[in-house]
């Protein structure tokens, strides 16, 4: 065969080599056109290998440490702008925010059904409807007609420990918090009376749980299909999903909406409930966007991501704030000599429990050391130039919330639990409250997990102490697969009956 035979099949192989790469490289000039620094990518996958390298966390202080408070990083082929610039934050999440008012979404990521419908996803003015529909439900009266269920979750809560330490046993404080978020959430939301820790066989628990790893967790599927989307009809054609778990629990709620339904009128205090009496056609949302409902499907939506909301950020806040009061014994006495000299012995309610200062200072200061939610983000409408950093329309901004909750800029010695620094005035609000985001889309729920975590720290502090062991570990490592703070190992703490 001649060598000139070899050259069109040899010159098709190169071009074909040199599309493919840039198809993998085609944005990776983003950042540096800008003079923006950050890591250097790696064809198709972008600064993701080293995301799962090393985990979310660990990659998101390197980089910190590393570029500075705002770099450029690729997720895929997708840039986001990560900040930890306070200026930058005000700017994009409160003071400009009709311009950033969508959130960042990793372009061709898969939603299980029906979060596409849910505030955590919904845009411009279908988001603007939800959140004026749903704001009402978290209002302080509705929040303290959930005294009953909240202080009964707080009792099963306190029963369950006491046979833990009657019986010697060590406390998996994930485990437990976590049951009792999810007993909270059932009673608050859906009206249902659960026992969750005594009780693991329970068909929403399995539900809720099967929704919950999958929507916190990132895995080898999910991430080829980001970089082949065009695969993906494919694989769901074949039954091949890399998101799943939503339908059945969807199933799940929607026997409640008709169980609620066919008992009439009856008022209730559960969320489920508040969010009906909002229900409204498609026809009618349609001809009436501006108005304050939903539709069935939304209502759907909306229950399960109070679900997943509610349920990671309060059981990840009371499972580390347990872990630090533990390691950190005279500040876990303070809180309790603060609450006996609050309340004493009367029951804890929404009214004696929020008032109480330390008990605030040291929730934030939980939620400081170990923010829940690693990074939230927005996505520029127009472009804007804030100190002197180009955002052009289209580009997702993403706020790393462990690197600034560790920032000594922000907090000094970031390392130690500190409640007493939160009664710094001059900490701003948007720093006190980041762990649930800022500005005008901010966690909706952010003040029932305060209150339902407020009652179980109340209940349990008061009648135990809660003691480091040779089990707990010293220092927290974190899943690299997790998108949120979870510990690749259990935490264990030891707990004795207060005299």
């Amino acid at each position: 065969m001649e060598i000139t035979d070899w050259i069109v099949p040899i010159g098709m192989v190169l071009v074909i080599i040199v599309l493919v790469y840039m198809y993998g490289t085609w944005t990776f000039s983003h950042f540096s056109d800008r003079d923006i620094p950050g890591p250097q990518p790696v064809p198709f996958f972008g600064n993701t290998l080293e995301i799962w390298r090393k985990g979310v966390i660990e990659v998101a202080r390197d980089w910190h440490r590393q570029y500075g408070k705002t770099i450029g990083v690729y997720f895929m082929s997708n840039p986001v702008l990560f900040t930890t610039d306070i200026e930058i934050m005000k700017e994009v999440f409160v003071k400009d925010f009709t311009n950033f008012t969508n959130r960042g979404d990793i372009p061709n990521r898969e939603k299980p059904y029906p979060m596409e419908f849910s505030l955590a996803f919904a845009k411009d003015d279908t988001w603007r409807r939800l959140r004026h529909t749903m704001t009402p439900t978290f209002s302080t009266g509705k929040l303290r007609l959930m005294d009953p269920h909240i202080s009964r979750c707080c009792e099963g809560l306190s029963r369950f420990l006491q046979r833990l330490t009657e019986k010697g046993e060590l406390v998996d404080v994930k485990r437990v918090f976590g049951a009792y978020t999810i007993d909270v959430i059932a009673g608050t939301a859906f009206g249902m009376e659960t026992d969750f820790l005594t009780n693991e066989n329970d068909a929403f628990l399995h539900a809720a749980m099967n929704m919950i790893r999958k929507s916190t967790t990132f895995g080898f599927l999910e991430g080829f299909l980001l970089i082949f989307p065009i695969l993906r009809p494919a694989f769901s054609f074949l039954g091949v999903t890399s998101s799943s778990g939503g339908k059945h629990l969807a199933q799940l709620i929607e026997n409640l909406l008709q169980e609620t339904k066919s008992k009439g009128e009856e008022v209730k205090a559960d969320l489920l409930q508040l969010m009906l009496d909002a229900e409204a056609s498609e026809a009618e949302v349609a001809a009436r966007p501006q108005d304050k409902h939903m539709t069935k499907t939304e209502i759907i939506a909306q229950g399960i991501i109070i679900l997943l909301a509610g349920y990671e950020t309060t059981a990840t806040t009371l499972q580390y704030m347990v872990y630090l009061l533990a390691t950190n014994p005279d500040k876990q006495e303070k809180l309790y000599n603060e609450i006996i000299a609050a309340i004493g012995d009367a029951p804890p309610t929404y009214e004696n429990v929020m008032g109480i200062k330390y008990l605030d200072n040291a929730l934030r200061e939980a939620l400081r050391c170990f923010p829940p939610v690693v990074l939230f983000s927005r996505q520029a409408a127009e472009t804007r130039t804030i100190k002197g950093v180009a955002i052009p329309a289209g580009c997702e901004i993403a706020v790393n919330i462990y690197a600034v909750m560790q920032d000594e800029d922000f907090f000094s010695e970031p390392h130690k639990f500190i409640p007493e620094r939160f009664d710094d005035k001059n900490i701003s609000t948007l720093l006190r409250e980041l762990a649930f985001g800022a500005g005008p889309r901010q966690c909706i729920g952010m003040r029932l997990a305060l209150y339902e975590a407020k009652m179980a720290a109340v209940t349990i502090v008061r009648r135990f102490k809660f003691i480091k062991v040779p089990e707990t570990v010293e220092t927290i490592s974190f899943k690299k697969s997790a998108m949120m703070s979870s510990p690749i190992k259990p935490i264990l703490v030891g707990a004795e009956l207060r005299k």
